[in-house]
């Protein structure tokens, strides 16, 4: 079997390729990330001429027709073997332009409505005279890359001077995946440059290619193909977004884990029930629609918080860092928001204090509604369905604006220092307790020496919701810690909790070095896999990755739990 040569039709690729490089080079367009300048150049400068021919049923069909040549019209064509004659053209009446130019003004020019390339054409002479000529369209159509190459004008109406084209081109960001860099980002800059003589944009993203949980190109004949719409069936699409935005560091490699895009999901879940709790508790009724002034320090403290948050995020998306800006929202929204200020705020909420109520109900609605417009970009569906339903609202999420409050204006900084001091003392009461197997209903005492002034204001400011969320019978001051006290690494005091009473110590105590027997021959016998060159040579690359993750995992796991046996020791 031999391949049957036939006519292809191809770009001088060496004539346009200039200014898609000089682009690049200059700074006029910028890949992101820069590591794909490197692949950009090396596919331009090396550069071979471009096959544009495509056998296919389907796609724009190549601009050529082929007619007789003068020499097969002087003579009979059996006589010749000489070359037809074939004509670019835009278009049919471009193409009778350049016919008549060719064979003569007065020869009519027709089309044989075959497309069979340069064998089926046809004409006519009388008396000596050529008459008529029948021209027949090349059967091809162009390459893919060649009609996507045309992407920017094309979809804005280009040949035509439309008010799309004038308004939208050049556009401004692409995004789109490192390996189609040269298949059509180069493609495009070589030819908006070569018909308009434009930058087709300013910025190209390449985005990380997507593979399985362990890092693995996904293949049909490996079976790691993950179906988008099982997921979102699933799970949702907005988790699927999140989790994909959260992962979109630049340069980087989408994994996608199920388990990671379930917790997601449960983020979901979480906004929504932080939002179901506000409207049970009439948040939604407060009259305030502007930037609430309150006077509470829970309430000043958050709004700083979303001043902070609000400028990551915009720093992040100018940044293309799409990972931080997801990050720095599910910090946010979970651990600022749902876990501590939802709960700092119901003495506030639920009190006698009308007036302390009302502002905490203005705030707390200001602050889910920036919730829900700075994750709107990347959870629109759960967000736009809260904004409809909690509110009566003048016009949909997807239109509002977005924020520009910073935060030089809005952090309060006694505010700040007081609830970040109330949020680390009932943090570090919750890691002791945690650590000493402290029983999670019990509520224990404590005591402090050496109480600072502003911590004392702190504690009588925020008591109620200090012995609440860290389970604290009460709090006495002591010259001397009692035997049995573990400390606590608070400023502004020495804090103890005396848990002598509270808990077993030997037996704790036996229950951890128990434990840590068990972690040292685990950790062992991971160690011993990854000190073996033959392990690290032989094993699959996502097998010693994983053994790696397991390591570090056992040992931020062993580094607690000697943490915690040294607290005991403190109690023995």
């Amino acid at each position: 079997i031999e391949p049957m040569l036939t006519d292809q039709w191809f770009v001088d690729t060496a004539k346009i390729v200039g200014p898609a490089l000089e682009a690049v080079k200059d700074g006029t367009v910028k890949i992101l990330p820069e590591s794909g300048e490197k692949t950009y150049y090396h596919w331009l400068e090396n550069i071979e001429p471009w096959c544009i021919s495509r056998q296919l049923w389907w796609g724009h069909q190549i601009p050529v027709w082929y007619g007789p040549s003068r020499e097969q019209t002087e003579r009979h064509p059996h006589v010749t073997r000489s070359k037809p004659k074939s004509f670019c053209a835009a278009s049919f009446d471009e193409l009778v332009t350049l016919a008549k130019d060719y064979y003569g003004s007065d020869v009519h020019i027709s089309d044989s409505g075959l497309n069979r390339g340069p064998n089926s054409f046809g004409y006519g002479h009388r008396e000596g005279k050529l008459l008529e000529v029948q021209v027949s369209r090349d059967p091809d159509v162009l390459d893919t890359w060649f009609s996507s190459g045309l992407w920017p004008i094309g979809t804005l109406g280009w040949p035509d001077t439309t008010p799309e084209l004038e308004k939208y081109f050049p556009t401004s960001t692409l995004v789109t995946g490192s390996d189609i860099l040269f298949f059509w980002v180069a493609r495009m800059m070589m030819m908006q440059y070569a018909v308009v003589g434009e930058r087709p944009f300013d910025t190209v993203y390449l985005h990380g290619l997507v593979r399985d949980a362990k890092g693995k190109k996904m293949s049909k004949s490996t079976g790691n193909v993950i179906d988008p719409l099982d997921i979102i069936d699933e799970f949702g699409a907005d988790a699927l977004r999140f989790s994909s935005a959260a992962m979109a560091a630049l340069g980087g490699v989408l994994k996608l884990d199920m388990e990671r895009i379930k917790g997601y999901r449960n983020f979901g879940t979480k906004l929504w029930n932080a939002c179901r709790f506000a409207e049970m508790n009439g948040v939604y009724e407060a009259q305030g629609t502007g930037l609430p002034q309150p006077e509470a320090a829970v309430n000043r403290w958050i709004i700083g918080e979303t001043a902070k948050v609000r400028e990551t995020v915009d720093a992040a998306l100018d940044g293309f860092r799409f990972n931080d800006a997801a990050n720095a929202l599910y910090a946010f929204v979970w651990g600022k928001v749902c876990d501590w200020y939802l709960e700092l705020s119901k003495p506030l909420l639920q009190g006698e204090d009308a007036e302390k109520a009302a502002e905490t109900k203005e705030v707390m609605k200001w602050v889910l509604d920036q919730c829900l417009i700075l994750l709107h970009p990347i959870m629109p569906f759960i967000t736009e369905e809260l904004w409809g339903t909690l509110a009566t609202r003048d016009k949909m999420l997807v239109h509002a604006d977005w924020p520009e409050y910073g935060s030089g204006a809005l952090v309060n900084a006694e505010a700040d220092a007081e609830l970040n001091w109330v949020i680390g003392l009932i943090e570090g009461v919750r890691s002791a307790r945690a650590q000493m197997h402290v029983p999670a209903g019990a509520y224990i005492p404590m005591v402090v020496s050496g109480f600072s002034g502003d911590a004392q204001a702190y504690w009588a400011a925020n008591e109620t919701m200090i012995k609440r969320l860290a389970r604290i019978e009460d709090l006495q001051s002591v010259d001397t810690f009692p035997k049995g006290t573990v400390t606590l690494g608070i400023p502004g005091g020495n804090f103890g909790l005396p848990l002598a009473d509270v808990i077993d110590v030997g037996e704790e105590k036996a229950r951890l070095e128990k434990t840590l027997g068990k972690l040292a021959k685990e950790l062992g016998g991971l160690r011993g896999r990854l000190n073996n060159p033959k392990f690290a040579e032989s094993a699959p690359e996502d097998v010693v990755e994983e053994t790696r993750a397991n390591l570090a995992a056992r040992e931020e796991e062993e580094s607690k739990l000697k943490q915690a046996l040294d607290r005991l020791s403190e109690l023995a």
